[in-house]
Protein backbone atom coordinates (compact mmCIF):
# COMPACT_ATOMS: atom_id res chain seq x y z
CA UNK A 1 0.00 0.00 0.00
CA UNK A 2 0.68 3.46 -0.75
CA UNK A 3 0.30 7.40 0.53
CA UNK A 4 -3.84 7.76 0.04
CA UNK A 5 -6.63 9.65 1.46
CA UNK A 6 -8.56 7.14 3.56
CA UNK A 7 -11.81 6.79 3.59
CA UNK A 8 -11.95 4.55 7.12
CA UNK A 9 -8.71 6.14 8.33
CA UNK A 10 -7.40 9.60 7.80
CA UNK A 11 -5.09 11.83 9.76
CA UNK A 12 -7.94 14.55 9.51
CA UNK A 13 -6.37 18.02 10.29
CA UNK A 14 -3.47 18.16 12.75
CA UNK A 15 -3.05 20.76 14.77
CA UNK A 16 -0.35 22.89 15.18
CA UNK A 17 1.80 20.39 16.78
CA UNK A 18 1.39 18.40 14.31
CA UNK A 19 0.72 15.32 16.70
CA UNK A 20 -3.01 14.95 17.46
CA UNK A 21 -5.84 15.05 15.26
CA UNK A 22 -9.38 13.72 14.63
CA UNK A 23 -12.51 13.79 12.55
CA UNK A 24 -15.99 13.33 12.96
CA UNK A 25 -17.61 10.05 11.43
CA UNK A 26 -21.21 10.31 10.02
CA UNK A 27 -23.34 7.82 7.94
CA UNK A 28 -25.45 8.23 5.18
CA UNK A 29 -28.96 7.25 3.60
CA UNK A 30 -29.67 5.31 0.52
CA UNK A 31 -31.92 3.75 -1.45
CA UNK A 32 -31.16 0.00 -2.11
CA UNK A 33 -31.12 0.45 -5.59
CA UNK A 34 -28.76 3.48 -4.88
CA UNK A 35 -26.92 1.24 -3.20
CA UNK A 36 -26.82 -2.18 -5.23
CA UNK A 37 -25.38 0.68 -8.33
CA UNK A 38 -22.78 2.60 -6.05
CA UNK A 39 -21.54 -0.42 -3.94
CA UNK A 40 -21.29 -2.85 -7.35
CA UNK A 41 -19.47 -0.01 -9.50
CA UNK A 42 -17.06 0.96 -6.35
CA UNK A 43 -16.29 -3.24 -5.88
CA UNK A 44 -15.75 -3.49 -9.69
CA UNK A 45 -13.31 -0.88 -9.90
CA UNK A 46 -11.71 -2.26 -7.34
CA UNK A 47 -11.49 -5.58 -8.18
CA UNK A 48 -10.24 -4.25 -12.22
CA UNK A 49 -7.34 -3.19 -10.83
CA UNK A 50 -6.51 -6.48 -8.70
CA UNK A 51 -6.92 -9.82 -10.40
CA UNK A 52 -5.47 -11.95 -8.65
CA UNK A 53 -8.15 -10.62 -5.63
CA UNK A 54 -10.76 -11.18 -7.60
CA UNK A 55 -9.88 -14.57 -8.68
CA UNK A 56 -9.29 -15.22 -4.89
CA UNK A 57 -12.84 -14.46 -3.82
CA UNK A 58 -14.06 -15.99 -6.92
CA UNK A 59 -12.72 -19.24 -5.10
CA UNK A 60 -12.43 -18.91 -1.71
CA UNK A 61 -15.03 -16.22 -1.30
CA UNK A 62 -17.22 -18.40 -0.30
CA UNK A 63 -15.27 -19.65 3.37
CA UNK A 64 -16.03 -18.31 6.15
CA UNK A 65 -12.93 -16.86 7.67
CA UNK A 66 -11.73 -19.37 10.13
CA UNK A 67 -11.83 -22.04 7.51
CA UNK A 68 -9.81 -19.80 5.15
CA UNK A 69 -7.18 -18.99 8.25
CA UNK A 70 -7.16 -23.04 8.70
CA UNK A 71 -5.13 -22.95 5.02
CA UNK A 72 -2.83 -20.80 6.27
CA UNK A 73 -1.12 -23.31 8.07
CA UNK A 74 -1.09 -25.47 5.11
CA UNK A 75 2.80 -24.94 3.67
CA UNK A 76 4.30 -26.30 0.07
CA UNK A 77 7.82 -27.33 0.93
CA UNK A 78 10.35 -29.77 -1.38
CA UNK A 79 13.69 -30.44 -0.69
CA UNK A 80 15.61 -27.69 -1.81
CA UNK A 81 13.89 -25.27 0.44
CA UNK A 82 14.01 -27.39 3.15
CA UNK A 83 17.99 -26.93 2.95
CA UNK A 84 17.98 -23.31 2.64
CA UNK A 85 15.53 -22.96 5.54
CA UNK A 86 18.20 -23.03 8.65
CA UNK A 87 19.67 -19.83 7.17
CA UNK A 88 16.50 -17.98 7.24
CA UNK A 89 15.52 -19.47 10.82
CA UNK A 90 19.01 -18.33 12.08
CA UNK A 91 19.01 -14.73 10.95
CA UNK A 92 14.91 -14.33 12.25
CA UNK A 93 16.11 -16.61 15.53
CA UNK A 94 19.31 -13.84 16.08
CA UNK A 95 16.79 -10.61 15.50
CA UNK A 96 14.14 -11.90 17.91
CA UNK A 97 16.37 -13.14 20.65
CA UNK A 98 17.98 -8.87 20.36
CA UNK A 99 14.63 -7.66 20.37
CA UNK A 100 11.97 -10.02 22.45
CA UNK A 101 14.43 -12.41 24.48
CA UNK A 102 15.92 -15.84 23.57
CA UNK A 103 12.95 -17.78 24.83
CA UNK A 104 10.36 -16.28 21.99
CA UNK A 105 13.25 -17.12 19.93
CA UNK A 106 13.47 -20.39 20.72
CA UNK A 107 9.37 -20.85 20.39
CA UNK A 108 9.83 -18.57 16.74
CA UNK A 109 12.24 -21.34 15.48
CA UNK A 110 10.50 -23.72 16.35
CA UNK A 111 7.44 -23.21 15.44
CA UNK A 112 8.88 -21.96 11.93
CA UNK A 113 10.35 -25.64 11.37
CA UNK A 114 7.29 -26.69 10.98
CA UNK A 115 4.87 -24.19 9.91
CA UNK A 116 6.93 -22.46 7.38
CA UNK A 117 4.91 -19.28 6.87
CA UNK A 118 4.60 -15.22 8.31
CA UNK A 119 2.59 -12.30 7.38
CA UNK A 120 3.92 -9.82 5.50
CA UNK A 121 0.63 -7.83 5.09
CA UNK A 122 1.55 -5.13 7.65
CA UNK A 123 3.60 -1.59 7.58
CA UNK A 124 6.00 -1.44 10.41
CA UNK A 125 4.09 0.56 13.23
CA UNK A 126 2.23 0.42 16.06
CA UNK A 127 -0.28 -2.39 15.64
CA UNK A 128 -3.90 0.04 16.11
CA UNK A 129 -5.22 0.17 12.16
CA UNK A 130 -8.19 -1.87 11.57
CA UNK A 131 -6.21 -3.51 8.43
CA UNK A 132 -3.01 -4.78 10.60
CA UNK A 133 -5.26 -5.51 13.96
CA UNK A 134 -7.72 -7.41 11.92
CA UNK A 135 -4.84 -9.20 10.20
CA UNK A 136 -3.38 -10.87 13.17
CA UNK A 137 -6.40 -11.65 15.03
CA UNK A 138 -7.21 -13.61 12.07
CA UNK A 139 -4.15 -15.61 12.05
CA UNK A 140 -4.83 -17.03 15.59
CA UNK A 141 -8.04 -17.50 15.33
CA UNK A 142 -7.55 -21.20 14.72
CA UNK A 143 -4.31 -21.47 16.89
CA UNK A 144 -6.71 -23.03 19.99
CA UNK A 145 -7.31 -26.48 17.12
CA UNK A 146 -3.40 -27.04 17.72
CA UNK A 147 -0.40 -28.17 20.02
CA UNK A 148 1.55 -25.42 21.52
CA UNK A 149 4.07 -25.31 18.60
CA UNK A 150 2.03 -22.63 17.26
CA UNK A 151 2.55 -20.34 19.34
CA UNK A 152 3.33 -16.94 17.89
CA UNK A 153 2.05 -14.98 14.84
CA UNK A 154 4.70 -13.73 12.92
CA UNK A 155 4.87 -10.52 11.39
CA UNK A 156 7.63 -9.35 8.57
CA UNK A 157 6.63 -5.81 8.64
CA UNK A 158 7.90 -3.55 5.93
CA UNK A 159 9.61 -0.42 7.16
CA UNK A 160 10.64 1.35 3.95
CA UNK A 161 7.01 2.53 3.92
CA UNK A 162 6.64 6.52 4.47
CA UNK A 163 5.53 7.28 7.91
CA UNK A 164 2.57 9.57 6.14
CA UNK A 165 0.92 6.03 4.55
CA UNK A 166 -2.73 5.82 5.42
CA UNK A 167 -2.30 2.86 7.36
CA UNK A 168 -0.65 5.91 10.16
CA UNK A 169 2.83 3.95 10.86
CA UNK A 170 4.11 7.32 13.03
CA UNK A 171 1.40 6.54 15.92
CA UNK A 172 -1.63 5.25 17.25
CA UNK A 173 -5.37 5.58 16.06
CA UNK A 174 -8.81 5.34 18.10
CA UNK A 175 -11.77 6.79 18.44
CA UNK A 176 -13.39 8.80 20.83
CA UNK A 177 -16.99 10.08 21.79
CA UNK A 178 -17.57 13.99 21.51
CA UNK A 179 -19.57 16.07 24.26
CA UNK A 180 -22.58 16.17 21.45
CA UNK A 181 -22.50 12.41 21.53
CA UNK A 182 -20.84 11.91 17.78
CA UNK A 183 -18.02 9.67 17.17
CA UNK A 184 -14.41 11.18 16.55
CA UNK A 185 -11.52 9.65 15.03
CA UNK A 186 -8.18 10.37 16.77
CA UNK A 187 -4.61 10.27 14.96
CA UNK A 188 -2.06 9.95 17.70
CA UNK A 189 1.34 10.78 16.44
CA UNK A 190 4.42 10.28 18.43
CA UNK A 191 6.56 12.60 15.87
CA UNK A 192 5.40 15.95 14.44
CA UNK A 193 4.34 16.88 10.99
CA UNK A 194 7.54 18.20 9.36
CA UNK A 195 8.87 13.90 9.48
CA UNK A 196 5.63 12.70 7.66
CA UNK A 197 7.29 11.50 4.63
CA UNK A 198 10.08 9.74 6.33
CA UNK A 199 10.82 6.08 6.52
CA UNK A 200 10.14 4.22 9.56
CA UNK A 201 13.76 2.06 8.61
CA UNK A 202 16.24 3.68 10.65
CA UNK A 203 14.21 6.11 12.23
CA UNK A 204 15.54 7.77 15.19
CA UNK A 205 13.17 6.66 18.81
CA UNK A 206 10.68 9.16 19.99
CA UNK A 207 11.70 10.57 23.45
CA UNK A 208 10.24 11.93 26.37
CA UNK A 209 9.81 15.40 24.73
CA UNK A 210 7.78 13.56 21.46
CA UNK A 211 5.49 11.96 24.78
CA UNK A 212 5.03 15.54 26.22
CA UNK A 213 4.09 16.92 22.91
CA UNK A 214 1.71 13.97 22.25
CA UNK A 215 -0.26 14.07 25.95
CA UNK A 216 -0.77 17.48 25.66
CA UNK A 217 -2.50 16.98 21.69
CA UNK A 218 -4.60 14.60 24.08
CA UNK A 219 -5.53 17.47 26.45
CA UNK A 220 -6.13 19.58 23.44
CA UNK A 221 -9.10 16.67 22.14
CA UNK A 222 -10.39 17.43 25.50
CA UNK A 223 -10.80 21.09 25.56
CA UNK A 224 -12.07 20.75 21.90
CA UNK A 225 -14.53 18.37 23.13
CA UNK A 226 -13.68 15.48 20.75
CA UNK A 227 -13.13 13.47 23.68
CA UNK A 228 -14.34 13.25 27.47
CA UNK A 229 -11.48 13.44 30.52
CA UNK A 230 -12.07 9.57 31.45
CA UNK A 231 -11.09 8.03 28.21
CA UNK A 232 -8.43 10.71 28.06
CA UNK A 233 -6.90 9.32 31.45
CA UNK A 234 -7.89 5.56 30.22
CA UNK A 235 -5.91 6.22 27.22
CA UNK A 236 -2.98 7.90 28.74
CA UNK A 237 -2.72 5.06 31.55
CA UNK A 238 -2.59 2.17 28.38
CA UNK A 239 -0.40 4.33 26.82
CA UNK A 240 1.77 4.72 29.75
CA UNK A 241 2.16 0.60 30.39
CA UNK A 242 2.88 0.06 26.41
CA UNK A 243 5.08 2.89 25.24
CA UNK A 244 5.93 5.05 28.32
CA UNK A 245 9.15 2.47 29.89
CA UNK A 246 12.21 2.44 30.24
CA UNK A 247 13.75 -0.33 28.14
CA UNK A 248 11.19 1.32 25.36
CA UNK A 249 12.53 4.92 25.45
CA UNK A 250 15.92 3.40 25.88
CA UNK A 251 15.55 1.48 22.29
CA UNK A 252 18.18 2.68 19.43
CA UNK A 253 15.92 3.13 16.82
CA UNK A 254 11.71 3.93 16.62
CA UNK A 255 11.24 0.37 14.59
CA UNK A 256 12.99 -1.55 17.29
CA UNK A 257 10.03 0.23 19.55
CA UNK A 258 7.34 -0.40 17.44
CA UNK A 259 8.35 -4.57 17.69
CA UNK A 260 8.48 -4.24 21.35
CA UNK A 261 5.84 -2.20 22.23
CA UNK A 262 3.08 -4.31 19.48
CA UNK A 263 4.36 -7.10 21.74
CA UNK A 264 3.14 -5.90 24.43
CA UNK A 265 0.40 -4.61 23.18
CA UNK A 266 -0.97 -7.86 21.87
CA UNK A 267 -0.49 -9.67 25.51
CA UNK A 268 -2.67 -7.10 27.18
CA UNK A 269 -5.09 -6.97 24.58
CA UNK A 270 -5.87 -10.63 24.25
CA UNK A 271 -5.17 -10.57 28.06
CA UNK A 272 -8.37 -8.31 28.56
CA UNK A 273 -10.75 -10.38 26.88
CA UNK A 274 -12.29 -13.14 29.81
CA UNK A 275 -11.87 -16.49 28.99
CA UNK A 276 -8.94 -16.20 27.19
CA UNK A 277 -6.50 -19.44 28.33
CA UNK A 278 -3.37 -18.86 25.79
CA UNK A 279 -2.27 -16.14 24.33
CA UNK A 280 0.53 -16.63 21.68
CA UNK A 281 3.23 -14.02 21.34
CA UNK A 282 3.19 -11.33 18.39
CA UNK A 283 6.67 -11.07 16.82
CA UNK A 284 6.68 -8.20 14.81
CA UNK A 285 10.22 -7.81 12.76
CA UNK A 286 11.40 -5.62 10.19
CA UNK A 287 11.63 -6.96 6.55
CA UNK A 288 14.02 -5.42 5.33
CA UNK A 289 16.06 -5.95 8.65
CA UNK A 290 16.24 -9.28 8.17
CA UNK A 291 16.57 -9.43 4.25
CA UNK A 292 19.68 -7.37 5.04
CA UNK A 293 20.86 -10.31 6.86
CA UNK A 294 20.78 -12.99 4.70
CA UNK A 295 22.00 -10.90 1.96
CA UNK A 296 25.21 -10.38 3.87
CA UNK A 297 25.54 -13.92 5.79
CA UNK A 298 25.05 -16.17 2.88
CA UNK A 299 24.72 -14.27 -0.57
CA UNK A 300 27.36 -11.13 -0.86
CA UNK A 301 30.46 -13.84 -2.07
CA UNK A 302 28.53 -17.06 -2.65
CA UNK A 303 27.48 -18.56 -6.09
CA UNK A 304 23.90 -18.63 -4.92
CA UNK A 305 20.77 -17.18 -7.01
CA UNK A 306 20.61 -14.13 -5.34
CA UNK A 307 24.33 -13.07 -5.75
CA UNK A 308 23.58 -13.49 -9.51
CA UNK A 309 20.16 -11.71 -9.21
CA UNK A 310 22.43 -8.89 -7.55
CA UNK A 311 25.67 -9.06 -9.49
CA UNK A 312 25.76 -10.68 -12.69
CA UNK A 313 25.34 -8.65 -15.51
CA UNK A 314 23.65 -11.33 -17.77
CA UNK A 315 20.45 -11.38 -15.35
CA UNK A 316 20.24 -7.33 -15.49
CA UNK A 317 18.19 -7.62 -19.26
CA UNK A 318 16.04 -9.86 -18.09
CA UNK A 319 15.56 -8.22 -14.59
CA UNK A 320 14.48 -5.09 -16.75
CA UNK A 321 12.35 -7.16 -19.41
CA UNK A 322 10.22 -9.28 -16.87
CA UNK A 323 10.40 -7.61 -13.63
CA UNK A 324 9.46 -3.71 -14.61
CA UNK A 325 6.33 -2.33 -14.32
CA UNK A 326 5.17 -4.62 -11.38
CA UNK A 327 4.08 -2.56 -8.54
CA UNK A 328 6.95 -2.87 -5.96
CA UNK A 329 9.84 -2.56 -8.55
CA UNK A 330 10.23 -0.30 -10.86
CA UNK A 331 9.89 2.22 -14.00
CA UNK A 332 12.46 3.35 -16.28
CA UNK A 333 10.23 4.86 -18.73
CA UNK A 334 7.75 6.53 -16.19
CA UNK A 335 10.29 6.68 -13.33
CA UNK A 336 8.94 5.14 -9.90
CA UNK A 337 9.87 2.55 -7.79
CA UNK A 338 14.04 1.59 -7.25
CA UNK A 339 16.40 -0.87 -8.70
CA UNK A 340 17.28 -3.83 -5.99
CA UNK A 341 17.93 -0.95 -3.33
CA UNK A 342 16.17 2.46 -1.93
CA UNK A 343 19.10 4.92 -1.23
CA UNK A 344 18.34 6.11 2.27
CA UNK A 345 21.78 8.41 2.87
CA UNK A 346 23.18 10.16 5.73
CA UNK A 347 22.18 13.42 6.68
CA UNK A 348 19.20 12.89 4.06
CA UNK A 349 15.23 12.45 5.56
CA UNK A 350 13.57 10.69 2.74
CA UNK A 351 14.70 7.47 0.70
CA UNK A 352 15.08 8.30 -2.46
CA UNK A 353 15.19 5.44 -5.49
CA UNK A 354 18.21 4.25 -7.48
CA UNK A 355 18.58 3.39 -11.20
CA UNK A 356 21.43 1.16 -12.92
CA UNK A 357 23.83 3.25 -14.61
CA UNK A 358 26.82 0.77 -16.03
CA UNK A 359 28.20 -0.69 -12.51
CA UNK A 360 26.55 2.20 -10.57
CA UNK A 361 23.39 2.47 -8.09
CA UNK A 362 22.84 6.43 -8.67
CA UNK A 363 19.98 8.39 -7.82
CA UNK A 364 17.46 10.72 -9.71
CA UNK A 365 19.65 13.70 -8.87
CA UNK A 366 23.33 12.62 -9.38
CA UNK A 367 23.90 13.23 -5.95
CA UNK A 368 24.42 9.53 -4.49
CA UNK A 369 25.76 6.54 -6.18
CA UNK A 370 26.67 3.13 -4.86
CA UNK A 371 28.87 0.64 -7.10
CA UNK A 372 27.30 -2.89 -7.75
CA UNK A 373 30.18 -4.61 -5.66
CA UNK A 374 29.83 -6.86 -2.43
CA UNK A 375 31.84 -4.70 -0.49
CA UNK A 376 29.86 -1.40 -1.73
CA UNK A 377 26.71 -3.20 -1.03
CA UNK A 378 27.88 -4.77 2.27
CA UNK A 379 28.92 -1.00 3.67
CA UNK A 380 25.77 0.01 2.46
CA UNK A 381 23.69 -2.71 4.46
CA UNK A 382 25.54 -2.36 7.70
CA UNK A 383 24.84 1.41 7.61
CA UNK A 384 21.39 1.15 6.47
CA UNK A 385 21.61 3.96 3.74
CA UNK A 386 20.62 0.56 1.47
CA UNK A 387 17.65 -0.65 1.98
CA UNK A 388 16.63 -3.71 0.16
CA UNK A 389 13.35 -3.16 -2.05
CA UNK A 390 10.38 -5.11 -2.18
CA UNK A 391 11.45 -6.62 -5.47
CA UNK A 392 14.48 -8.45 -3.62
CA UNK A 393 12.86 -8.80 -0.48
CA UNK A 394 10.23 -11.01 -1.97
CA UNK A 395 12.53 -12.77 -4.66
CA UNK A 396 15.02 -13.77 -1.19
CA UNK A 397 12.22 -14.56 1.01
CA UNK A 398 9.30 -16.16 -1.44
CA UNK A 399 10.99 -17.10 -4.65
CA UNK A 400 14.58 -18.48 -2.81
CA UNK A 401 13.63 -19.23 0.67
CA UNK A 402 10.46 -20.58 -0.36
CA UNK A 403 8.57 -18.51 2.97
CA UNK A 404 4.79 -18.76 2.84
CA UNK A 405 3.69 -14.63 3.03
CA UNK A 406 0.45 -14.06 3.79
CA UNK A 407 -0.28 -10.18 2.45
CA UNK A 408 -3.33 -7.80 1.58
CA UNK A 409 -5.13 -7.10 -0.88
CA UNK A 410 -2.23 -5.64 -3.33
CA UNK A 411 0.90 -7.90 -2.49
CA UNK A 412 -1.40 -11.31 -3.43
CA UNK A 413 -1.36 -9.07 -6.84
CA UNK A 414 1.97 -7.75 -7.60
CA UNK A 415 3.31 -11.24 -5.85
CA UNK A 416 2.30 -13.40 -8.07
CA UNK A 417 3.30 -11.38 -10.93
CA UNK A 418 7.12 -11.58 -9.27
CA UNK A 419 6.95 -14.89 -8.86
CA UNK A 420 6.16 -15.08 -12.74
CA UNK A 421 8.54 -12.53 -14.07
CA UNK A 422 11.34 -14.69 -11.85
CA UNK A 423 10.51 -18.24 -13.66
CA UNK A 424 10.56 -16.74 -16.92
CA UNK A 425 13.68 -15.24 -15.84
CA UNK A 426 15.14 -18.72 -14.69
CA UNK A 427 13.92 -20.36 -17.75
CA UNK A 428 15.59 -17.86 -19.77
CA UNK A 429 18.88 -18.53 -17.81
CA UNK A 430 18.32 -22.28 -17.67
CA UNK A 431 17.87 -22.47 -13.89
CA UNK A 432 15.85 -25.09 -13.38
CA UNK A 433 16.32 -26.27 -9.96
CA UNK A 434 15.76 -22.61 -9.29
CA UNK A 435 12.05 -23.29 -11.12
CA UNK A 436 11.56 -25.97 -9.15
CA UNK A 437 11.67 -23.65 -5.99
CA UNK A 438 10.17 -21.10 -7.15
CA UNK A 439 7.13 -22.73 -8.41
CA UNK A 440 5.68 -24.19 -5.51
CA UNK A 441 6.04 -20.35 -3.72
CA UNK A 442 2.43 -19.63 -2.59
CA UNK A 443 1.45 -16.16 -3.37
CA UNK A 444 -2.50 -16.05 -3.22
CA UNK A 445 -3.12 -15.77 0.47
CA UNK A 446 -4.62 -12.99 1.53
CA UNK A 447 -4.60 -12.01 5.42
CA UNK A 448 -4.87 -8.76 5.34
CA UNK A 449 -7.83 -6.15 4.95
CA UNK A 450 -10.95 -7.76 6.52
CA UNK A 451 -12.94 -6.55 9.33
CA UNK A 452 -14.35 -8.60 11.60
CA UNK A 453 -13.54 -6.19 14.98
CA UNK A 454 -16.36 -3.54 15.01
CA UNK A 455 -16.76 -0.88 17.21
CA UNK A 456 -20.02 0.02 17.88
CA UNK A 457 -20.78 4.17 18.34
CA UNK A 458 -23.05 5.90 20.66
CA UNK A 459 -25.41 6.59 17.61
CA UNK A 460 -25.58 2.53 16.82
CA UNK A 461 -23.66 2.39 13.90
CA UNK A 462 -20.58 -0.01 13.55
CA UNK A 463 -16.97 1.01 12.05
CA UNK A 464 -13.42 -0.55 12.18
CA UNK A 465 -12.28 -1.14 15.90
CA UNK A 466 -8.46 0.07 15.93
CA UNK A 467 -6.15 -1.66 18.29
CA UNK A 468 -6.51 0.89 20.81
CA UNK A 469 -9.98 1.04 20.57
CA UNK A 470 -10.73 -2.92 21.67
CA UNK A 471 -8.24 -2.01 25.01
CA UNK A 472 -10.47 1.21 25.78
CA UNK A 473 -14.11 -0.10 25.36
CA UNK A 474 -13.75 -3.98 24.21
CA UNK A 475 -15.99 -6.02 25.63
CA UNK A 476 -15.14 -8.61 28.32
CA UNK A 477 -15.20 -11.68 26.32
CA UNK A 478 -14.22 -9.90 22.65
CA UNK A 479 -12.01 -12.13 22.00
CA UNK A 480 -14.64 -14.94 21.97
CA UNK A 481 -16.84 -12.67 19.97
CA UNK A 482 -13.95 -12.42 17.57
CA UNK A 483 -13.33 -15.93 16.51
CA UNK A 484 -16.85 -17.18 16.42
CA UNK A 485 -17.62 -14.00 14.20
CA UNK A 486 -15.02 -15.50 11.87
CA UNK A 487 -16.93 -18.59 11.67
CA UNK A 488 -19.80 -17.28 10.78
CA UNK A 489 -18.83 -14.14 8.20
CA UNK A 490 -17.13 -15.29 4.58
CA UNK A 491 -14.13 -14.01 3.08
CA UNK A 492 -16.22 -12.08 0.48
CA UNK A 493 -18.15 -10.14 3.55
CA UNK A 494 -15.72 -9.53 5.97
CA UNK A 495 -13.97 -7.74 2.93
CA UNK A 496 -16.99 -5.61 1.42
CA UNK A 497 -16.56 -2.92 3.94
CA UNK A 498 -12.83 -2.51 3.00
CA UNK A 499 -14.09 -1.59 -0.11
CA UNK A 500 -14.26 2.66 0.07
CA UNK A 501 -10.48 2.22 1.82
CA UNK A 502 -9.36 0.20 -1.18
CA UNK A 503 -10.26 2.34 -3.52
CA UNK A 504 -8.64 5.09 -2.16
CA UNK A 505 -5.32 3.46 -1.93
CA UNK A 506 -5.83 1.69 -6.05
CA UNK A 507 -6.64 5.12 -6.97
CA UNK A 508 -5.12 8.72 -7.43
CA UNK A 509 -7.72 11.57 -5.76
CA UNK A 510 -7.68 12.74 -9.84
CA UNK A 511 -8.74 9.56 -10.92
CA UNK A 512 -11.54 9.31 -8.31
CA UNK A 513 -15.50 8.72 -9.05
CA UNK A 514 -16.31 10.68 -5.90
CA UNK A 515 -19.71 9.43 -6.46
CA UNK A 516 -18.73 6.11 -5.63
CA UNK A 517 -17.05 6.90 -2.24
CA UNK A 518 -20.49 8.50 -0.87
CA UNK A 519 -20.80 5.11 0.28
CA UNK A 520 -19.20 4.06 3.55
CA UNK A 521 -17.93 1.06 5.31
CA UNK A 522 -21.59 1.53 7.61
CA UNK A 523 -23.35 1.41 4.27
CA UNK A 524 -21.42 -1.60 3.23
CA UNK A 525 -22.86 -3.58 6.54
CA UNK A 526 -25.51 -2.45 6.66
CA UNK A 527 -27.10 -3.14 2.93
CA UNK A 528 -25.30 -6.17 2.92
CA UNK A 529 -26.83 -7.35 5.65
CA UNK A 530 -23.74 -8.21 7.25
CA UNK A 531 -24.70 -6.05 10.31
CA UNK A 532 -27.06 -8.74 11.23
CA UNK A 533 -24.15 -11.43 11.81
CA UNK A 534 -21.85 -9.01 13.53
CA UNK A 535 -21.83 -8.73 17.56
CA UNK A 536 -19.88 -5.85 17.77
CA UNK A 537 -16.32 -6.34 20.37
CA UNK A 538 -16.35 -3.08 21.21
CA UNK A 539 -18.90 -0.36 22.43
CA UNK A 540 -18.68 3.35 23.10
Amino acid sequence: MGPATSSLISEGTTDATGHVSCMELTGSSLSENAFDKLFTGLKDAVLAKKPVLKEILEKHGHKMLYDYAKDYIDVNLNPPIALRQEQLLSVVEKETSRLLGPKVAASVVKQLSQYYFVSTADHHGPLTHPFFINSNLLIATPFGEYNETLDNVIVLACAAVSQNNSSFPRGVVFHSKADDGSTHFNSTAFFAAQYRLCPVYNFKPYDKNDLKNLHKGIAERVKSGCMDQATANKFNDIFAEIYEQDDILSCKSYGDQVTKTNYTLWKKLLGSSKGTTRVPNLVYLEIESIVSQLILEFHLNEDTTINHFLFDPECDPLINEYFQGITGTFSVADNWGTYMFWALPKGERYRMGLKKIGNKLVTDDGKYSYDITPEAIREGLLSKELIPSSMLVYTVLCFYYGLKCLGGFSQVNYLTFMKNAYIKMQVDRGKYRSIEVCARAQTKEIVGDVNVAFLETAAGELVPATGIDLLLYGKENWWQLFVEESKNISLTEAMNPMMPELYSIIYPEAERNKELLTISAEDITRHTNLREKIAPCASL
